[in-house]
């Protein structure tokens, strides 16, 4: 791959550093690194930093390399403290779900990381903050603390927890991670006559009424489950994007209609569980329909080659970690999960650098609750 002029910074010497602004790339070339290697993820993709240019950021992509060779890419959400006056030249910065690492090795983090900071001096950054998906107590993170990066005054993301199925080639080797009850489940709802939708996102007609009855399906249970859902047209944007360029699919479950759904994001080797919800009404008791729905995605996945599937998070910013015992509140979510033959995985916490430690300082100061 022909790869751009790289940004006129210093190269560090031990690394043999140098940093290439994709930020013009085509869409495609971008997420064959951002999204379709092996840990890429859709938070990093073209299409989201796009969705979020409508929300007052500036998309910003690199490719950090070292030694003439991509080890990580970085997708960077950019916009000024103040608008104007003499601190209108400050800016902070924030990398969903990135840098996203071409290897999985501790001299790529720390690569990666050694980027950021140089991206971070040059764009006048009050702080650069970063979530990665990587696991907590590993190797990779441990590259944060020693690359100058710190606790963030706050966690991004909802949810610190995954459950992971590993994917097998096999319906027997996969049924075998199954327990006991869930085998019964799913063959309750085949045998109830449960039928199993996935939408084509490239087509554009069936992908608009879809997204129109999955809205319906996620607020009613956002309102009935107290979680949080946005305005209708800012959700169908975002799953319209990530539908199109190949980050996310749509599926629906059911006993004569569309009673569950859930919307997944293709990230590199793993699919995610992004957003579901099942419609008011719904006897999903009797009809086991998402037991079935969860079934049928791991062996669509496992035959398009993903690795693993990530059932969602278990935890809440107010009730985190993995739970122990009933007395957390999602207890019997993490026992459903487990029993498809999920494994608990806490991520890291959100890490942030600042170029300045005292302007940093105080920026965090300010928006630490109160």
């Amino acid at each position: 791959m022909s790869l751009p002029t790289s940004l006129n910074v210093a190269a560090d010497a031990d690394l043999g550093l140098r940093i290439v602004d994709a930020t013009d790339w085509e869409p495609s070339a971008w997420d064959d690194l951002a999204l379709r290697s092996d840990y890429g993820d859709a938070f990093q993709s073209h299409a989201w930093g796009e969705l979020k240019r409508g929300l007052g950021w500036r998309p910003l992509r690199y490719v950090i390399e070292t030694s003439g060779r991509p080890v990580a890419v970085a997708s960077i959400q950019e916009r000024p403290i103040l608008r104007r006056g003499p601190l209108g030249r400050f800016r902070i910065h924030y990398a969903p779900r990135g840098p996203v690492l071409l290897a999985a090795t501790p001299a790529a983090a720390m690569a990666a990381l050694a980027g950021l900071r140089q991206i971070a001096h040059s764009r006048n950054s009050v702080t650069l903050t970063i979530d990665p998906a990587w696991e907590e107590g590993s190797d990779l993170v441990d590259a944060l603390g020693a690359s100058g990066f710190r606790l963030a005054a706050r966690d991004v993301q909802v949810s610190r927890t995954a459950m992971i199925v590993p994917l097998e080639a096999s319906e027997e080797a996969q049924r075998g991670l199954l327990g006991h009850t869930t085998t019964q489940d799913i063959n309750r709802a085949i045998q109830l006559g449960v039928s199993i939708e996935r939408i084509d996102m490239a087509d554009a007609a069936a992908r608009e009424r879809a997204m129109a009855d999955f809205y319906e399906i996620h607020a009613a249970t956002g309102k009935r489950e107290g979680f949080i859902v946005r305005a209708r047209e800012y959700e169908l944007e975002q799953w319209r994007r990530l539908g199109e360029s190949g980050a996310a699919s749509l599926w629906f479950a059911g006993l004569g209609g569309r009673d569950t759904g859930a919307l997944l994001l293709h990230n590199g080797k793993l699919l995610v569980y992004f957003a579901a919800g099942s419609r008011d009404g719904a006897d999903m008791r009797r009809t086991r329909a998402n037991h079935l729905l969860q079934w049928q995605i791991m062996r669509w996945a496992a035959e398009n080659g993903f690795t693993g599937y990530d059932m969602g998070g278990v935890d809440t910013q107010s009730s985190p970690g993995v739970p122990q015992d009933e007395s957390h509140p999602l207890w019997n979510l993490y026992l459903f999960k487990r029993r498809f033959g999920g494994r608990a995985v806490v991520r890291a916490r959100a890490h942030e650098y600042a170029p300045n430690w005292l302007f940093g300082a105080a920026w965090g100061l300010a928006r630490r609750p109160r």
